[in-house]
């Protein structure tokens, strides 16, 4: 990874070639992104546009196949996660950012992709039939909201991409001319408090209404990678062992949905009582 970086950092083409290249190959945009998130970092959005727009036309060809608008849409929102990042030099901010990926998504996918949202809608209603097998009445109750919740659970899943782009280049960064300065700022990310608000006020309107309930996935998926930095930061200010680290990841594998939830309720509690702080507290 690290030769990836270094070789971007040659030039603008160099690193228009690979930014193309990896957007290409299936499944490997979110590369792609990281290279284009890195230029930007380092030089600019002015530079990072030379790098930025030949990296969209794999994605543009994509579309054209396969109505597929995940490598355009996970490219795009990184580089610009990428552009707060530099101008604000904050990364929670450029993480609360990717909120407008994730909306854009929910709005664009229906219209932009009727082929991938047709296979949602079949998945939306195998899924319903067999809640129907199991428990009628609660399938009639939860129906409305299964295939909005799917439709969010991709945009997520898309902004989980780009935000991994996004921490990838910035870690790529850090190693070329900061070292060690991403772990830090990794451990200590914590969202605002008026995030954790929004978090709030979109679970109880989503619950409240179907329509709205693709928003619930969108504005908890940045809370589930605070809650990730959260147990790195824990893990490196009582000075534990690394395989406190590798028995969280093995654990976040096995029991992703069980770890995903708990994670974003640890996060919201974090964002109120700073639980990084308080450690600091208890250990002066």
């Amino acid at each position: 990874m690290s030769a990836i970086a270094r070789f971007v950092m040659q030039g603008p083409r160099q690193a228009a070639l690979l930014a193309v290249l990896f957007a290409a190959i299936p499944l490997m945009y979110w590369l792609s992104a990281a290279i284009v998130a890195l230029v930007i970092l380092r030089q600019g959005l002015n530079k990072g546009i030379n790098v930025l727009l030949p990296a969209l036309l794999p994605g543009v060809v994509w579309y054209g196949l396969q109505q597929e608008i995940t490598a355009f849409m996970v490219v795009l929102g990184c580089a610009a996660m990428a552009s707060v990042l530099r101008s604000a030099v904050s990364l929670p901010k450029a993480m609360a950012a990717s909120l407008l990926l994730g909306w854009l998504v929910v709005a664009l996918l229906p219209s932009l992709s009727p082929l991938w949202f047709d296979i949602l809608q079949q998945g939306a209603q195998q899924y319903s039939q067999l809640l129907t097998a199991e428990d009628p009445h609660a399938a009639t109750m939860l129906e409305p909201w299964i295939l909005p919740l799917l439709l969010g659970g991709i945009a997520a899943l898309l902004q989980l991409f780009a935000i991994g782009a996004l921490l990838l280049a910035r870690s790529w960064q850090a190693k070329m001319f900061n070292p060690g300065a991403f772990g830090k700022e990794f451990q200590a990310l914590r969202l605002p408090h008026w995030y954790a608000l929004l978090a709030v006020l979109v679970l109880f309107v989503g619950v409240s209404s179907s329509q709205l309930a693709s928003w619930i996935p969108v504005v908890l998926a940045p809370m589930f990678v605070m809650g990730v930095s959260l147990i790195h930061g824990i893990v490196a200010k009582k000075q534990l062992s690394s395989q406190w680290i590798m028995t969280f990841y093995i654990s976040l594998v096995f029991f992703l949905p069980y770890m995903y939830a708990l994670l974003i309720l640890v996060a919201l509690v974090d964002i109120f009582i700073d639980i990084r702080g308080r450690l600091n507290e208890t250990a002066n």
